[in-house]
């Protein structure tokens, strides 16, 4: 089953729901607590920012692009069971907990939460999850490795959390568990509270009643995740001279099994001297931090527009990325959804860094206001060839083209959508 989607590309959609720090700064945040020592934040968030129902949270478990989870536990015994959940479970039951993945790209309290955020780069963000539990209802003790802010939806729920070097798992469990919990601190969070834990640190919640807990959870790529995914990019860019190995002299065996010493030698030699340029490590580093993540489904939009009607459109109202889509660019390289497009210009950049461009900022293309006959032309098509014939007008006709084809194509594969600006006040 597949609800309809409740993510919208909408100004109110983008804009983020505020963060209340307290006494410290988002510079202090970062200087003194982030990847270092856990925070407790009453009141991090207005409760009406993620108050969704719960029944309507626990829909989206049945959705096939969404990762979900049925966790139950019954004294020592827990069970999970992937989603699409076909019943939902009764919150007169007790002990249970639906997690729900990756909740941003299609839900717009969770996109908000997101991209309240991002005062850190994109790419360290990976999802929000939200977990429904009845009352009872938790994944256990445990640890994650990566940082995370757990913000507490409706109900209330109990948190235990302490660091630990000792890090041996129960087995036999559906769960990675903890063998050996030992809390340092303890603390109910209540609508709009947040705990903000370091990478490794333990921690365990409890539902004190039905509730939901909204976690902001940040991507930390592993050695091994990263260098698999770079082999395979190095791989397919090999080029230069393909030598094969070669035993001229060679003496019959008596061990036909057994790999020759020298086949060995020379394997290991190509493989020790095998040097990536920079080229295809940036071109690896851009796809792999670029691509969506697992479960992504993107769908074009039903109408289907020409270019010069998309244009037309996009002036009037600007674009915004998809929720799920990924952008990235460094000095020489923009990556969209692990798709490379030239060189980032300014307002590529801007579209990575705020995920939705304004009309009146896609007319940037043109080094002042459109002109009055690009404006008032009844015909697109003649809007398009005024404003193009102008070279004065337009930075570099060719780059103009080409990056409003490329607009065009990424629209076409549902990666952007329209951005109304009837709310634009909201900003």
């Amino acid at each position: 089953m597949k609800p309809p989607a409740t993510i919208r590309t909408t100004p109110d959609a983008f804009s983020a729901c505020e963060l209340h720090w307290g006494k410290i700064s988002v510079a202090q945040f970062l200087s003194h607590y982030w990847q270092r020592k856990p925070l407790l934040l009453r009141a991090f968030v207005s409760p009406s920012s993620v108050d969704y129902p719960l029944q309507e949270l626990l829909a989206h478990a049945q959705r096939d692009d969404i990762a979900s989870r049925l966790i139950r536990r019954r004294n020592s015994d827990w069970s999970m069971r992937e989603g699409p959940v076909d019943r939902r479970p009764s919150f007169r039951s007790k002990h249970w907990t639906v997690l729900l993945q990756g909740m941003d790209r299609v839900h717009d309290q969770a996109y908000r939460l997101r991209m309240a955020f991002d005062f850190l780069p994109h790419v360290r963000i990976d999802d929000v999850m939200i977990s429904v539990a009845s009352t009872g209802g938790g994944v256990g003790a445990h640890l994650d490795e990566y940082d995370v802010f757990l913000v507490q939806g409706y109900g209330r729920r109990r948190w235990q959390w302490g660091y630990q070097t000792a890090q041996s798992f129960q087995p036999d469990k559906p769960l990675k568990l903890l063998q050996q919990f030992r809390p340092q601190f303890e603390a109910v969070l209540e609508p709009g509270d947040a705990l903000y834990l370091p990478p490794r640190w333990a921690h365990d919640g409890i539902a004190l009643e039905p509730c939901s807990t909204w976690s902001v959870g940040f991507r930390a790529p592993s050695r091994h995740e990263f260098l698999q995914h770079f082999l395979i990019e190095a791989a397919e860019s090999l080029s230069g001279p393909n030598p094969r190995f070669q035993d001229i002299g060679l003496r019959a065996s008596r061990q036909a099994g057994r790999i020759p010493e020298r086949l060995a030698r020379a394997l290991a030699q190509w493989a020790s001297d095998f040097r990536s340029d920079r080229r295809i490590i940036a071109q690896a580093l851009g796809r792999y931090l670029s691509e969506p993540a697992a479960n992504t489904w993107f769908e074009g939009p039903r109408k289907k527009l020409s270019k010069h009607h998309w244009l037309k459109r996009s002036l009037s109202v600007g674009i915004a990325l998809h929720p799920a889509s990924r952008m990235v660019y460094d000095k020489r390289e923009t990556w969209l959804n692990g798709e490379p497009f030239g060189a980032p210009n300014a307002l590529l950049r801007k579209l990575a860094d705020q995920r939705y461009l304004t009309g009146m900022q896609l007319e940037s293309l043109f080094s002042g206001p459109l002109p009055a006959t690009l404006s008032n032309a009844p015909n697109v098509q003649n809007k398009l060839v005024t404003g193009l014939q102008n070279a004065s007008e337009c930075k570099k006709t060719v780059e103009f083209q080409q990056l409003i084809g490329q607009l065009f194509a990424w629209y076409q594969l549902g990666w952007i959508a329209f951005f109304d600006e009837r709310q634009s006040q909201q900003l």
